[in-house]
Formats: C-alpha cells, sequence, structure tokens
C-alpha cells in the first residue's frame, strides 16, 4: 500500500479506532481526550461557535505556530479544539465528527479532524509535580499540538520552616534572576512557608531542568526544598487556586 493509499486517521473514524487497538493496544475502557479540530480566519467566529458547544470542552488560540515541509515557521489561522473526554465507542465518535462537519459547512470554516490523547484529570492536572513528571507533562503538551520552545508559563514552590526564612529566600531568588518570587505569608495545614517562583517559560526540556537546578540550588543554600512544578501563569495560578479552595 502507498502511503497516499493509507487511511487518513484524522477522519476516518474505523480506522482510527483499529490502530488506536492492534498498533498501540490502547485499552478502549479508560477515558481519553478526543479532540475535534476547527480552523477559521476570525477568533470571533470561532468563539461564538465554541459559546454553542457546552457539553465540550474548548479551547481557543488566536495564532498556531505552524512549521512546514521545509522547516519554516509561520503563524497559522486560529483554531478552537472541541475536546470530549470517555471512554467513547466509533459511533460516538463519528456523531460528534458528523456535527463539526455540520458546524463547518454551515459557517465556512473548516473541520480538521479529530485525534485523541491520554486524558489528564483536574486532580492530576493541578498537583504539584516532580522534574520528571514535568518533563513528561512538557511530552504531553507537544504531543498534544505544542511545538518546541513555544511559550509556556512556570510555577516553582519552595517549602521551609518559617515566614523569614522564605521571605530571605523570596530575596535571594530575585538576586538570582528569578524576578517574580514571592513569599506566601500563610502557612500550610502542617505550618510550613512557601515561596512561589513565577517565570516566563517555555516547552523546553532542558531549559526547565536547568531552571530547576538553579532554583533547587538556591533554595538548599537556605534550608528549604521544592515541593513541585506546575504550568500556569501567576493570573490562571490564582484563579485555579480560588477554583479548588471553592
Amino acid at each position: 500500500m502507498n502511503a497516499s493509499d493509507e487511511p487518513n486517521l484524522a477522519f476516518d473514524i474505523d480506522a482510527l479506532f483499529s490502530h488506536l487497538v492492534e498498533v498501540l493496544e490502547v485499552d478502549l475502557s479508560v477515558p481519553m481526550d478526543w479532540t475535534f479540530t476547527l480552523r477559521g480566519t476570525e477568533i470571533g467566529q470561532l468563539r461564538s461557535i465554541a459559546e454553542t458547544l457546552d457539553e465540550f470542552t474548548c479551547e481557543l488560540e488566536e495564532a498556531v505556530e505552524e512549521i512546514d515541509d521545509k522547516g519554516r515557521l509561520s503563524l497559522g489561522r486560529p483554531m478552537l479544539s472541541v475536546v470530549k473526554t470517555g471512554a467513547l465507542v466509533p459511533s460516538e465518535v463519528k456523531k460528534i465528527a458528523d456535527r463539526m462537519q455540520q458546524i463547518a459547512e454551515r459557517t465556512g470554516i473548516e473541520y480538521e479532524g479529530v485525534e485523541v490523547f491520554d486524558a489528564i484529570d483536574d486532580d492530576e492536572l493541578f498537583d504539584w509535580l516532580s522534574l520528571d513528571e514535568a518533563v513528561w507533562r512538557l511530552r504531553h503538551f507537544s504531543d498534544s499540538g505544542l511545538n518546541p520552545g513555544e511559550e509556556l508559563p512556570w510555577v516553582f514552590l519552595l517549602m521551609g520552616d518559617t515566614l523569614e526564612q522564605m521571605q530571605k529566600l523570596a530575596a535571594a531568588l530575585i538576586e538570582g534572576g528569578f524576578e517574580n518570587a514571592q513569599a506566601d505569608e500563610d502557612p500550610d495545614e502542617a505550618g510550613r512557608f512557601g515561596v512561589f517562583v513565577f517565570q516566563e517559560g517555555s516547552n523546553d526540556e532542558e531549559r526547565l531542568a536547568g531552571a530547576h537546578n538553579q532554583i533547587v540550588k538556591i533554595a538548599t543554600e537556605h534550608g528549604a526544598a521544592l515541593d513541585g512544578i506546575q504550568f500556569l501563569s501567576e493570573e490562571d495560578f490564582v484563579d485555579v487556586t480560588v477554583d479548588l479552595d471553592d
């Protein structure tokens, strides 16, 4: 069979399921993220479509970096990812795909097909990660379409025994080049105090490991330890913290 004769798994749902089971040996009883992609010329139009899809998780991207077959980088059209998480069967995926195609035909945008990824639940998504776990999370992001080197916020949590200790650590981190290091004045349930380090990071394993090692070195010098890493901006971190507390 020539490459051109092979089924397009983004549109051939039966072939996609066969590939998952026979080639990848995926357990279809485990919930996964089924992601249907729509592309248009105006982010506002895609946002309006997303507002009609309450039963899905919708993710909007105003500009998506793309690499052509010659390795040239450019910004592509706005994209709407419509995600359904579950242990779906072919008929369910086909029904959603048909709906996406109908939306595309009605609105003049393009339906680019479906992909499937391992699902990450909310509890796992917002847990603090070790460096190894954070590296695997980056690989998951890459599998989900995040380009190498693309901007991605990082936040590091460091823990120590006293507020004074952590305030001194925050000052040392700022002096060491981590400008947005903040000591939290409220102790956790165990009476420990934390420092949050927010950084404009990227989808780059080596750069993440370098920042991790530098932060851990400064923390160790102040008797503190790294509690974990997450991929959230300061604004999103505040929003998530509020939501989890509620």
